[in-house]
């Protein structure tokens, strides 16, 4: 494990935090349900017909074009066009509302990092949304490509660390994914038919900078990334002549039952979390959430802003960790708390987030003060 916070931004002997002073999330324009989504990707997967409970695990999903444009086959250069329409809209859609929501204009961001695996692009993304957002000339720019669900976590985790070392500098996270343009109409595996169930298309910004006490905030207190061994082929994408094909290895429950338990008490325990009054987890599926709520004995109903999330948009990779935080700075109220943050990607890798609710006007929540229910300590 990688913990940022014992290395960097002690100040006075007290962790200094990154303030996220906005979310914001973009979905297309194409909403499709369960039963559309189902009654025409029985065409390809007959087997959903024998899949109890298909229905109640699909929930609403939104896609970036047409639903029979988007079960056609397409090559990489139409692909590619595709991509670059689509992910350009969605992404400077949700940070043109972050920038809003913060009260930034796009000339005052120093660090612009973007994320995204469902499409490849050169020059990176940022350079086609640098005019949109009137980003300057000489903005730092970071792209993310690789990083696959745990892509948003780990920018975030990289624009605290930014910070850290330039607390008077604003930093804009964007990712955007569009896994519906990797779907393939003649791949019948389990691997193609879980993606076509679990994911969505949508993007997730957030701005950052240094905590303002005059406005409540959610801080980044803390980061760490655990990179589980000898799991790269459990998760991820496949590039073949045809485009990119999902890897979802049905092993991949079974290796974070196993592992997601130490990683995490060792993140509480090192950073000293007082027990956590919420959680944001990237939106990762019905079997993910069960695994982890077993695994971290967590009490009934700690991951149901992510299940919420999950049923109303799916799983949009990267960009539904900005989904979940979305969430959770909407219901937070004037009470300070402490939560954790949780992405899961290719690797196979975790990326955890010591969040803080800290409402304007009062100190952050004091650690001695909170109860030390660690995840350790529960049965």
């Amino acid at each position: 494990m990688v913990a940022i916070g014992p290395r960097l931004g002690r100040a006075g002997g007290r962790l200094m935090g990154a303030a996220i002073l906005s979310v914001a999330t973009s979905v297309p324009e194409h909403r499709v349900d369960a039963a559309d989504a189902l009654r025409n990707l029985r065409e390809f997967f007959p087997q959903l017909d024998r899949l109890d409970g298909a229905d109640a695990a699909l929930g609403t999903r939104y896609l970036c074009e047409p639903l029979d444009q988007v079960l056609r086959p397409r090559g990489l250069s139409e692909l590619r066009r595709s991509y670059l329409m689509h992910a350009s809209r969605l992404a400077q859609s949700a940070a043109l509302r972050a920038l809003e929501g913060a009260g930034v204009a796009g000339d005052e961001i120093d660090l612009v990092i973007t994320v995204s695996c469902t499409g490849y692009l050169v020059p990176s993304l940022d350079v086609h949304l640098a005019e949109a957002l009137g980003l300057r000339p000489d903005v730092i720019r970071i792209p993310i490509t690789e990083l696959g669900c745990s892509g948003g976590a780990a920018a975030i985790a990289a624009a605290r660390r930014h910070l850290v070392g330039f607390p008077d500098d604003r930093v804009l996270v964007v990712a955007v994914e569009v896994p519906s343009l990797s779907f393939h109409p003649a791949d019948q595996s389990v691997d193609n038919l879980t993606a076509s169930l679990v994911f969505g298309d949508g993007a997730g910004a957030a701005v950052l900078s240094r905590p303002d006490p005059k406005r409540s905030r959610l801080e980044v207190v803390r980061t760490a990334s655990h990179l589980i061994p000898g799991t790269a082929g459990i998760l991820g994408f496949d590039l073949r002549d045809s485009g990119f094909h999902v890897v979802l290895d049905r092993r991949l429950p079974r290796v974070l039952a196993t592992n997601v338990r130490p990683v995490v008490d060792r993140f509480i325990g090192d950073g000293e979390v007082p027990a956590p009054a919420f959680y944001a987890m990237h939106a990762a599926g019905p079997r993910i959430f069960s695994v982890l709520e077993s695994a971290l004995s967590l009490g009934r109903g700690a991951l149901d802003v992510s299940r919420g999330v999950f049923a109303r948009v799916g799983n949009t990779s990267s960009a539904a960790i900005f989904f979940a935080l979305e969430e959770v700075i909407a219901s937070r109220g004037e009470d300070s708390s402490h939560g954790i943050g949780i992405g899961v990607g290719p690797g196979v890798t975790l990326e955890l987030m010591h969040l803080a609710w800290v409402p304007r006007s009062t100190p952050r929540p004091s650690r001695s003060s909170a109860p030390h229910a660690r995840a350790s300590e529960r049965s």
